[in-house]
């Protein structure tokens, strides 16, 4: 499966993970405040349950971070 910020977002129910995936969207104001925000949403949705999130959606999420630079 192809993953986008956007698939992910449908699954996700938790406002928490919610805003930190929309955190990663550029321009959005969460982006200028939040520091690694990739790396941010992929820790947030590691604690998500197995059925709430796919592992394969926090992999793509740790690989965005790498090709930002965060980690």
């Amino acid at each position: 499966m192809s993953w986008t910020l956007d698939r992910i977002c449908a699954l996700v129910t938790s406002a928490a993970a919610l805003n930190a995936l929309h955190a990663c969207r550029e321009g959005h104001p969460w982006n200028k405040t939040t520091r690694n925000p990739w790396t941010n949403a992929a820790f947030v949705l590691g604690g998500r349950p197995s059925w709430e999130i796919d592992s394969t959606a926090i992999d793509w999420l740790r690989a965005q971070a790498r090709a930002h630079g965060e980690i």
